[in-house]
């Protein structure tokens, strides 16, 4: 088994010829992706392994690996190679339509993207993947080609922005999901209810553009989220769950 590293170390690839990993840098670590096309369980150990004899010759690290639609058997594996579960993301789903919301957005515009990078870094200062954003990293997002600007619902109060519903079309499901991709509200404004009705604001706009199922992800362990949705008639679909190692 061989690995090779790029001149940035930035990506480390792992293969022995029929089965890889990759392992790509990330704010607080490594992202490890396997590659068993005959999906043993063995090999994937293997490579879970060897991923962390990478990271301990590249001084060390942590390192993390995701399970999308983990069950009761799932852990086995990456425990069995040193790996600790984590967290759990959810996914949500309900049918739309929904009822109306009290709230009244606006479609997103150009000159409202430093408040809302102010609003989502508040919001989630918590988060390990959303908190800290940058204009770049919501540009880069901006320019994907599911971006439209009418689907970032924005909420103000009194002229200013005090949150925002970011919506997503997944056209490439038959048939089609809507997301509450992201959605955050200046802390000085929660917990009065305008989570719920911010979250009816984006459910609305999705309803409206033909969509009949909603979805979104959210932190198995944030309660105050998890009782919004499940006010919503959000129901549990699925659950993602990440493993962590540290290598010192």
């Amino acid at each position: 088994m061989e690995a090779n590293k790029e001149q940035e170390v930035q990506t480390l690839s792992i293969s022995d010829g029929v089965d890889s990993a990759t392992l790509t840098s990330i704010r607080n670590g490594w992202k490890v992706e396997l590659n068993v096309p005959g999906g043993e369980s063995e090999n994937k150990q293997r490579l879970l392994e060897a991923s962390a004899q990478a990271i301990a010759l590249n001084s060390g690290g942590r390192l993390e690996y995701w399970i999308e639609g983990a069950n009761d058997y799932s852990d086995q594996i990456p425990i069995a190679a040193g790996y600790s579960p984590c967290r759990d993301l959810w996914r949500l789903t309900r049918p739309l339509p929904i009822e109306q919301s009290q709230l009244t957005t606006r479609p997103f515009e150009l000159e409202d993207l430093p408040s809302i990078i102010s609003i989502n870094n508040r919001a989630f200062s918590w988060h390990p993947e959303q908190s800290d954003q940058t204009r770049s990293d919501f540009e880069g997002t901006m320019n994907e080609p599911w971006f439209d600007s009418d689907g970032l619902r924005v909420l103000e109060l009194e002229e200013n922005i005090i949150g925002f519903c970011w919506t997503k079309i997944h056209h490439d499901l038959n048939p089609k999901r809507g997301e509450i991709f992201v959605i955050a509200i200046d802390p000085d404004h929660q917990g009065n209810g305008t989570g719920k009705q911010l979250t009816l604001s984006g459910l609305n706009w999705l309803q409206s553009n033909g969509v009949t199922e909603a979805m979104l992800y959210v932190e198995s362990d944030n309660a105050a989220a998890n009782h919004v949705y499940s006010s919503l008639g959000f129901q549990h679909e699925l659950t993602n769950r990440a493993y962590e190692r540290f290598i010192r």
